[in-house]
């Protein structure tokens, strides 16, 4: 049986919706100074690491996972590996917006490998749904928090989830109310042994962002979960029965999406107001940040963190980090970089030299990044719960 979305509109989701599309409207079209362009996006992507993250237990400091990030090594622990993980998430998800791919059941195969994947070594492409019962279990109780479908019925609820994302009923949707059921029956599914949590959660960052809710990157709503993580979960379980096939198979979604898009508007109303109080006149800095590309941009933020974690030497780029970065070829990192270089975005460190073996950015780029990084340590800290 195909899945079939059920839920009513309320007054209050309603008038949340009105106040997520006028914020949408005031950021896309909002000038923005570009170091405070590149703040915004950073921020964006580093609390929704640290967020999505810290609900399932994730402990790490800003500092410390600033450094899994920037300075991996083979011995990382799980939590460094998971925070590494969720950002390389981040990363591949704005690819795949870029390049207007649906989600469907092989993309989020592929998220799930990249947010769950553990050890080093050569890594496959995707996961496969899980072949084992995995109840929820709460640790300070030991009761049975939720009881998943069984596995052999996880290939055809995934299936039916599918066919009902491309229907004509889910594209006339609203595109936070479809974030947001979709983010809901997956998890429910439960498909894979672990990370189911912090794969929905990306799943509706990539519903959104494929929808034009992106924001321009500015937004996040992991954090606003993790603020109150009891509410967040008391809203996934909507009041209903441990057991999936308890009344689970077909639920009423309301409970859910009022609070789905509630958390939304709440974060949306919050970044309008930030970036309306940075839309002021300010000299300085005019380098075009729109214009880059998504490469060139998350390059930036690589400097960046690099930057905020104190790692000697931050403005240098090697060919073998670039494509560790971006998971390409050598041949191809190096073509990007002569671009790059051609395009004045970034410059050999030893010029003149017969092959270039550490790059930097150029000073404008330069000061760029070190005006965010100016605002990123003045800001707020990372809001966890």
């Amino acid at each position: 049986m195909t899945f079939a979305a059920q839920f009513r509109y309320t007054h209050d989701m309603v008038r949340n919706l009105g106040r997520i599309e006028l914020a949408r409207g005031v950021i896309k079209l909002l000038p923005l100074p570009p170091d405070q362009a590149v703040f915004l996006r950073h921020r964006a992507r580093f609390r929704s690491m640290m967020s999505s993250t810290a609900i399932e237990g994730n402990t790490l400091t800003d500092q410390e996972s600033l450094r899994a990030i920037v300075r991996p090594d083979a011995s990382q622990a799980d939590m460094q590996q998971e925070r590494r993980n969720y950002w390389r998430a981040m990363e591949w998800i704005e690819k795949q917006s870029d390049a207007g791919r649906p989600v469907s059941e092989d993309f989020i195969r592929e998220l799930h490998c990249l947010i769950d994947v553990r050890g080093v070594g050569r890594r496959g492409r995707t996961s496969s749904y899980r072949t084992t019962e995995c109840p929820i279990v709460d640790s300070s109780t030991g009761l049975i928090d939720y009881a998943p479908p069984k596995p052999r019925d996880v290939p055809h609820l995934m299936s039916s989830l599918m066919e009902w994302l491309r229907s004509a009923p889910a594209a006339d949707l609203p595109v936070p109310i479809r974030a947001g059921l979709l983010a809901h029956r997956f998890v429910s599914i439960h498909p894979f042994n672990d990370g189911n949590g912090r794969t929905a959660r990306a799943l509706a960052t990539s519903e959104l962002w494929l929808g034009g809710c992106d924001m321009r990157g500015f937004l996040s709503l992991e954090e606003f979960y993790a603020g109150d993580r009891a509410r967040y979960y008391r809203s996934l379980q909507m009041g209903l029965p441990v057991d999936y096939y308890q009344g689970r198979q077909d639920p009423d979604h309301t409970v859910w999406l009022e609070y789905f898009v509630s958390m939304m508007a709440e974060a949306a109303d919050l970044l309008r107001r930030t970036a309306e109080g940075m839309n002021l006149p300010r000299g300085g800095i005019t380098t075009p940040w729109e214009a880059l590309n998504r490469q060139q941009q998350q390059l930036l933020n690589r400097v960046l963190m690099r930057l905020l974690s104190d790692e000697p030497e931050p403005n240098r780029i090697k060919p073998a980090e670039v494509s560790d970065w971006y998971g390409v070829s050598g041949n191809t990192a190096r073509e990007w970089l002569r671009a790059w270089v051609n395009a004045g975005f970034i410059e050999p460190t030893t010029p003149g030299a017969e092959r270039f073996r550490a790059y930097r950015l150029v000073p404008s780029w330069w000061t760029l990044v070190e005006e965010a990084a100016r605002t990123t340590r003045d800001s707020t800290s990372i809001r966890v719960g």
